[in-house]
């Protein structure tokens, strides 16, 4: 069994009114990555956001501000966000296109950030299809997030052609198991090289519930030899994560993901969600990963020393 990876996804579509200890500027963002690679995390996952509002926009500065800041203190593997990259169905449900240059931003952020070594990313997510993502709240019998990306095969095979061109690798994001079945219509169309990377996303509205018997499903239609994390919403991210560890995966907890350490209790960084999966990791006996061995693991090279 390799070691265990342990993505920190510290940002993304978490509100910054839910949650006021969410990093927002790339200042911020650099020192809750350094902060969970110190509680061993090995990959940090990437949002941009307007440092004035918290609020998430792609602009590639942002990026850059963040990830060559990262670079200076640590060597975590950097994960940057394309999600979002196609069509959207807003709330209205009327079909609406993103407008060009928020296309750009998406996906072009790749050329961008890897024209200079110390902002390129070594992954980047991309989403295998077209997920359905929604956010209830029970209590007040509303819809907080309710859009689907939309995105075709064709819309797939640019986006890993953009990655494999700047020598990015797509963490693919499977909010079902209909887009694993894409990954594998990609890999035989040449778009995606092995080893396939996986990151299986359960929980969220409208996609596959967080159980045992969806996990053991998705993990058995991946095809044999890829890598591969779970990643679940709210303290499922727990529970599942340990089922993940005990199964040979990988685990991806965050502030995009869950906020809380425990029930009712709210965490207060990045860093406590990634050292309590490092502590039942421990109690497993499943070794964490370095940043090295992760690139390892993920078959991505050595990073090579700044020039």
């Amino acid at each position: 069994m390799d070691k265990l990876i342990i993505t920190a996804a510290i940002t993304g579509g978490a509100s910054p009114e839910s949650n006021p200890y969410l990093p927002k500027t790339p200042r911020e963002q650099v020192e809750a990555t350094v902060e969970a690679y110190e509680a061993g995390a090995s990959i940090v996952h990437l949002h941009p956001r307007n440092p004035q509002t918290g609020k998430g926009e792609n602009r590639p500065e942002w990026y850059a501000e963040a990830v060559s800041g990262i670079r200076e203190r640590c060597d975590i593997l950097v994960n940057v966000s394309t999600g979002g990259t196609g069509r959207r169905v807003d709330g209205d449900w009327l079909y609406k296109e993103i407008p060009e240059e928020s296309v750009k931003g998406r996906i072009g952020v790749i050329p961008i950030l890897a024209a200079n070594p110390e902002t390129k990313p070594d992954i980047a997510s991309f989403n295998a299809g077209s997920p359905v993502i929604d956010i209830y709240n029970r209590k007040t019998d509303e819809f907080l997030l309710k859009f689907v990306m939309v995105q075709s095969f064709p819309d797939m095979v640019h986006m890993a052609q953009v990655m494999k061109e700047h020598g990015v690798k797509p963490e693919l994001e499977c909010y079902d198991i209909g887009m694993i079945n894409n990954c594998k219509v990609l890999k035989e169309l040449g778009s995606l090289e092995e080893p396939l990377y996986f990151q299986c996303v359960l929980g969220v509205l409208g996609q596959i519930p967080a159980t045992v018997e969806n996990l053991q499903y998705m993990v058995r239609n991946i095809p044999e030899g890829s890598p591969w994390s779970v990643c679940a919403i709210g303290l499922n991210e727990f529970y599942m994560g340990t089922v993940g560890m005990i199964m040979g995966g990988h685990v991806r907890v965050g502030f995009e993901d869950n906020i809380y350490l425990s029930k009712g209790v709210p965490a207060k960084s990045n860093a406590e969600l990634v050292a309590k999966v490092a502590r039942l990791a421990k109690e497993l006996d499943r070794e964490i990963a370095t940043p090295a061995e992760a690139r390892k693991i993920l078959g991505l090279p050595p990073r090579q020393p700044a020039t």
